[in-house]
């Protein structure tokens, strides 16, 4: 493959005034190879993505992986940056793009106070940090705002592939990670448009601050626009296009709009990628936004782990090693500050400890969005090479360690939860709580620990039959649906023992645990059976591969949620095709018996 040459600069294009070498046929080097290379790093992607998979971790750190080993700074054979770079522009559009249409203004206004506060906080103390960051290299004050602003930005990609691949979009945290990075997207169409007129002011002098208020309200202007008409044009746009019944000319009216939204992105002096995310943007608040999504995502999907690539060959070992002081201290600031800056405002807001802590660990890295101002920066000649390459290097690293972080992150809280001191602060309740006195008069039956949907099922069905219990939980809506109903409630995360204790276990008859994942279910399974070794536990399970795990921490029953879902669609679909109960009921007890034997063979 074709090596790039000494003269490229640090994003990848070819430095002012040279041209692309050529091979003496006066074809482009970099065009002649494109298909070549585009083949090879779908290969290197495939490969490290499958290896990922087979040792248990997520397919994105394979895909760096293989950046970094097809790359141009490790030996052996590898693939032309350059080439490779071109897909990535738009596997970074696409991305954006993406992130755009699953933009939601009804979640914001749902969760506006941890989007809002939290998010508007975390990242000015983040810019904060990276100011004084660089400050401390020698990059100066516009370097050292440059550096917070890009270190500000989480990975919106990144955060979505831990999340589905755990199972947990639908969580708290997930909830709480989502919405602060709705907030960091929108910042940075400020961030572009004014980055550059903050330059020219500190290369001008206060005769331009004219031009940077104007460059503020573009940037403010297209994303009001861009609300505009996702609210008020584009939905009825897209109604009248699906009426014809034609996909074609949808699809033709999808990419007419991101088109249209890019130019005017580029008119408004902002970038690419800008106007494609404004453009999902538009089209998020109508009806067939999923549909919109479900047509990008492959292509989503395929180019962006042509950008995951070029992100692992963006890795220069001499670079990192030469630079390693700033690099560590980046990465550090990153994984360390930043935690703690998202972590503590969104506690702060109301969220639980848990909520808190497990969502500023999945905010703690940098992507796409940081390669965008990267990338703007470099190329408006806004920040030096080096200030670039720390920035790209310090990305790579973070989204290589963000599955690992935040995968520790149950086991950090549970060492904090330890502590009885610590655990009554991430425990605190949100809001008004009955006195300590009235929650040891708490005498249960049964203790349900989870007040979601399967929870509340359980606690409706115990009040009908009047079985006095109580519910553990620390999410606020679900401690306000069961208190309106007069259910005792126990505030705090089941997996502590000083919560836990106040529910009186060893009162109790029955246990019900209707928590959503599985780790956290064996924790309090083995909780309660030390707190209460003769209390009969039920709980819950998504995965069949669970139900091992679950009974051997203790509990006296697994009940498999799918596979129930699944038995009961069977009994009422054979009962209308006239298949006798009694024939029916049978066939459905072996098949529940060979399932759960087999998951505890």
């Amino acid at each position: 493959m074709i090596r790039p040459r000494s003269g490229h600069s640090v994003i990848g294009g070819p430095i002012e005034g040279e041209a692309y070498p050529h091979d003496g046929s006066g074809t482009p080097m970099n065009e002649q190879a494109f298909l070549p290379n585009l083949a090879a790093a779908l290969l290197a992607s495939i490969v490290g993505g499958t290896l990922a998979r087979k040792l248990g971790l997520p397919v994105l750190v394979g895909y760096l992986v293989a950046g970094i080993v097809v790359g141009p700074h490790t030996p052996g054979w590898f693939a032309d940056e350059e080439a490779v770079r071109m897909l990535a522009n738009l596997g970074v559009a696409l991305l954006v793009f993406a992130v755009g249409v699953q933009f939601s203004l009804r979640q914001l206004l749902e969760v506006r106070r941890v989007a809002l506060v939290a998010g508007g906080v975390q990242i000015a103390a983040t810019i904060v940090l990276g100011f004084f960051l660089g400050l401390a290299f020698g990059w100066g004050v516009y370097g050292g705002f440059f550096l917070g602003c890009a270190l500000a930005h989480s990975s919106t990609a990144v955060m979505m592939r831990i999340l589905e691949e755990r199972g947990e979009l639908g969580t708290g945290h997930g909830a709480a990670m989502l919405s602060v990075s709705i907030v960091q997207d929108l910042s940075l169409v400020v961030m572009v448009a004014l980055l550059p007129s903050l330059a020219e002011l500190a290369a001008k002098g206060p005769d331009i601050l004219l031009e940077v208020a104007l460059s503020v309200l573009r940037a403010v202007g297209a994303v009001g626009i861009a609300l505009l008409l996702a609210l008020r044009v584009v939905p009825g746009i897209l109604n009248r296009m699906a009426a014809t019944g034609s996909r074609e000319l949808f699809i033709l009216v999808v990419v007419a709009i991101c088109l249209l939204a890019a130019y005017a992105a580029q008119l408004a002096g902002l970038s690419l990628a800008i106007g494609a995310f404004l453009a999902g943007m538009v089209i998020s608040e109508s009806d067939f936004a999923h549909e919109v999504f479900s047509q990008v995502r492959p292509l989503r999907d395929v180019f962006a782990s042509l950008f995951f690539v070029s992100i692992g060959m963006l890795l220069n070992p001499a670079f990192v090693l030469s630079h390693g002081l700033e690099i560590g201290a980046v990465v550090a600031t990153i994984l360390v500050g930043k935690t703690l800056v998202s972590a503590v405002p969104i506690f702060l807001v109301g969220c639980h400890g848990r909520t808190a802590l497990l969502a500023g660990l999945g905010l703690a890295q940098i992507g796409e969005f940081s390669y965008i101002l990267a990338a703007v920066g470099i190329e408006r000649n806004l920040i030096p090479a080096e200030m670039s390459s720390v920035i790209l290097t310090a990305s790579l690293i973070t989204i290589l360690l963000s599955p690992f972080l935040f995968g520790a992150g149950d086991r950090l809280y549970q060492r904090l939860n330890a502590l009885p001191a610590l655990s009554r602060r991430l425990n605190r309740p949100p809001h008004s709580e009955p006195p300590a006195s009235e929650r040891a008069e708490i005498r249960p039956r049964v203790i349900i620990l989870g007040g979601g949907r399967v929870g509340r099922y359980a606690s409706e069905a115990l009040r009908a039959h009047n079985v006095p219990h109580v519910v553990v939980d620390y999410d606020a809506a679900a401690i306000d649906w069961m208190r309106a109903r007069g259910v005792p409630v126990v505030y705090g995360d089941a997996t502590s023992q000083v919560v836990l204790e106040q529910a009186h276990p060893e009162t109790a008859e029955l246990a019900m645990v209707a928590l959503p994942e599985a780790a956290i279910t064996e924790m309090v399974v083995r909780l309660l059976k030390r707190l209460a070794p003769s209390v009969t536990v039920v709980a819950r399970v998504h995965r069949g591969v669970d139900i091992p795990r679950i009974r051997q921490a203790g509990a006296d029953a697994v009940i498999h949620a799918e596979f129930e879902a699944g038995t009961e669609m069977i009994r009422q679909g054979l009962d209308r095709l006239d298949i006798p109960s009694p024939r029916l009921e049978e066939y459905l007890d072996r098949m529940r018996q060979r399932r759960y034997a087999e998951e505890i063979g």
